[in-house]
Formats: structure tokens, C-alpha cells, sequence
């Protein structure tokens, strides 16, 4: 399960997303054919990922900070470095990570 969510994660933190200090912003996008719906929002130096996959019955949250990714999908705790995290071939600019590590 956690080398799947490395794979989706990927994807996810791939995914652009432009927030403010002050409001969430929702979104959501498909990766292999599964469908992630989020919201994010700035807290501080740290950018809070909240969502849902598998048409909401896997949960996961992530919270970004210049270096690293640490959080929980489907109810395990994930963490690894922003370094970690490969670009996907195709992807818009700016990631929530970029937006956070920059």
C-alpha cells in the first residue's frame, strides 16, 4: 500500500494548485485511472493537502514544507524528502510542492 501511495503521491504532488494565505482551494485530477479529489491551503511555511481517492473511500493528508512530505493516506503515515519527489513528464508548472520548496 505505501508503494502505491508513493506512485499516487507523486502524481498528486504533481498536480498545480495555486492557494492563498487566507482560503482552500479544491481541486481534483485522475492518475491511473484513479480520481483525486483535494483541497489546499497555506498554513503558515506549510502547505496542508487534504482529500480522498477511490471515490472518497480512501482518505489521505499531507503536509508540504520546503523539504519534506510527511502525513497519511488511507490511515498509514507516509513521509519522505520534497528532493524525492520525480516530476511527471507532461505536468503543468508549479506544483504545490514547487510552490512551497521556492
Amino acid at each position: 500500500m505505501i508503494k502505491f501511495f508513493a506512485i499516487a503521491a507523486v502524481a498528486f504532488l504533481a498536480a498545480p494548485v495555486a492557494t492563498s494565505a487566507a482560503e482552500a482551494d479544491a481541486g481534483s485530477f485522475t492518475y491511473q485511472g484513479v480520481k483525486y479529489d483535494y483541497t489546499a491551503e497555506q498554513q503558515g511555511d506549510v502547505k496542508v493537502l487534504k482529500g480522498s481517492a477511490y471515490a472518497g473511500k480512501v482518505p489521505f493528508e499531507l503536509r508540504v514544507t520546503k523539504r519534506a512530505v510527511t502525513g497519511n493516506f488511507n490511515g498509514r503515515p507516509v513521509s519522505f524528502d520534497v528532493k524525492d519527489v520525480k516530476p511527471i513528464a507532461n505536468r503543468l508548472p508549479r506544483s504545490p510542492i514547487e510552490s512551497v520548496a521556492t
